[in-house]
């Protein structure tokens, strides 16, 4: 299966505030949302294993010629659900 991986990079962010982000990518399950397949955390480096996503991380697809040409209102949709992951986030 192919795979995503993170790694903790120094000066990215902290080690705890890394594995943070790996147990709240364990606690959000939906369709729309990267799936979380591991962490690795025995020794350093450390890693988070996700799903891989056919279009690769969004940022890269929405500057590619395809994401430049979807409508207005998907980029719109696209955004809320951003949106609605930062305030998940938060409200861990």
């Amino acid at each position: 299966m192919p795979v995503a991986v993170k790694q903790l990079t120094p000066g990215q962010m902290t080690q705890n505030d890394f594995v943070a982000e790996a147990k709240l990518l364990h606690r959000l399950r939906h369709r729309h949302l990267v799936l979380l397949l591991g962490v690795c955390t025995v020794s350093e480096p450390i890693y988070i294993i996700m799903e891989l996503l056919p279009n690769g991380a969004l940022n890269s697809y929405l500057q590619s010629e395809n994401g430049r040409q979807l409508a207005f209102h998907v980029l719109i949709h696209f955004s809320t659900q951003v949106g609605l992951f930062s305030r998940a986030a938060v409200i861990r």
